[in-house]
């Protein structure tokens, strides 16, 4: 069976797959082979923004069912996934920390990215000869496809007409007993590369504790990240400072910007309970600094069904505390506390801020539910 699919953009961009559906009795498995073309028409163009984690020009995002669920006590599919290429195969463990290895995966002609280990495991085959950057989601480990156009340090590039981008690539499963040789001869990223990606807690954030702590359930652990200015926000895990230990997280910016650690992993579309309706949400924790000039403090920030787009974080509803720490301090406690929130969130980030030029040390963070 043939499949043929025709899109179109306004720009006057022209898409067009072909997909050709068969059965496979070695596999007991159909199998999908895909030809898609990408078509820009002579004066035309298309500026690509950058993508720092896969190609830019995607032709495939693939999302194995079961692999991720948002439901509680749901089991998901799949521990790993692994990347076969012509000298070696690399395994990818499915956790939700953003490590290098989700990013920028190169591709050949005939190397495959699987999902396993299962009965039944699916695999992409890249059979195109030109180079791929494919690209593993954090969130629900699904992965990008795409041919690179941009270069480094490069934030877009103009791709003029006539142009055309040609991928082919199958889709199909294999049996527990053909992929379990991949499993046996993988390599991975090192255990200690994990150490460094501090994770979100219920109760008190000591940061003292890792991922690797907690080998019985890397999939339902979450990280904070961190947004700031590339070159002036430093951002890490600080092992020999802490307010009653010796950990805590640290941001130095060595000018006027804005930079923040951020949970934002919080709530239903994370696999936990809904927030209560009519609830005040306090934040609480301890800071130290170190020649900060323009404050650092803690906020809270939520979405709510209706209030505004849930894409735009920056326009959430933001309640910021109102007193901040400056200068070179020890530690002290910060807090902020919302009023009551009805309807209740569906979205809730939590923010440690530094703003202007300085350091600052962030430690026992908590968030409490007040109903």
């Amino acid at each position: 069976m043939m499949l043929l699919a025709l899109g179109h953009h306004a720009a006057g961009l022209l898409s067009r797959y072909r997909i050709t559906v068969t059965w496979s009795e070695m596999l007991k498995s159909y199998r999908y082979q895909i030809n898609a073309r990408l078509h820009i028409p002579y004066g035309r163009s298309w500026h690509v923004l950058r993508n720092p984690s896969h190609g830019e020009i995607e032709f495939c995002n693939f999302w194995p069912e079961g692999s991720f669920s948002i439901e509680p006590g749901v089991g998901k599919r799949y521990q790993a996934c692994y990347v076969l290429g012509s000298e070696s195969v690399r395994r990818i463990p499915h956790h939700h920390l953003e490590t290098d290895d989700k990013h920028n995966i190169p591709l050949g002609r005939k190397d495959r990215l699987m999902w396993l280990l299962e009965e039944v495991n699916p695999v992409f085959e890249l059979r195109s000869p030109a180079p791929v950057l494919a690209g593993l989601c954090a969130y629900m480990w699904d992965a990008h496809f795409g041919y690179r156009a941009t270069q480094p340090g490069q934030a877009e590039h103009p791709v003029h007409g006539p142009a055309d981008y040609l991928a082919n690539f199958s889709l199909y499963a294999l049996p527990r007993s053909a992929a379990a040789a991949a499993v046996r001869q993988a390599i991975e990223l090192p255990a200690d590369a994990l150490k460094e990606h501090p994770i979100y807690l219920p109760g008190v954030n000591t940061f003292s504790q890792s991922i690797l702590d907690y080998p019985e359930q890397p999939t339902s652990l979450w990280p904070w990240s961190h947004e700031g200015v590339e070159g002036a926000s430093c951002f890490f895990r600080d092992r020999t400072i802490g307010f009653d230990d010796t950990y805590s997280l640290c941001i130095e910016n060595s000018r006027a910007v804005d930079s923040r650690w951020l949970a934002t992993t919080l709530g239903p579309a994370f696999g936990e309970p809904p927030f209560p309706d009519q609830a005040r949400y306090r934040l609480s924790g301890y800071l130290k600094t170190e020649a900060v000039e323009q404050g650092a403090g803690l906020a809270i920030r939520l979405h709510r069904l209706g209030h505004g787009d849930l894409f735009e974080p920056q326009n959430y509803e933001l309640f910021a505390s109102t007193t901040m720490a400056f200068g070179t301090a020890e530690w002290r406690c910060l807090q902020v506390e919302t009023p009551c929130i009805s309807p209740p969130p569906d979205r809730l980030h939590l923010l440690l801020n530094l703003r202007g030029r300085g350091k600052c040390w962030f430690d026992n963070i908590r968030l409490e539910i007040i109903c």
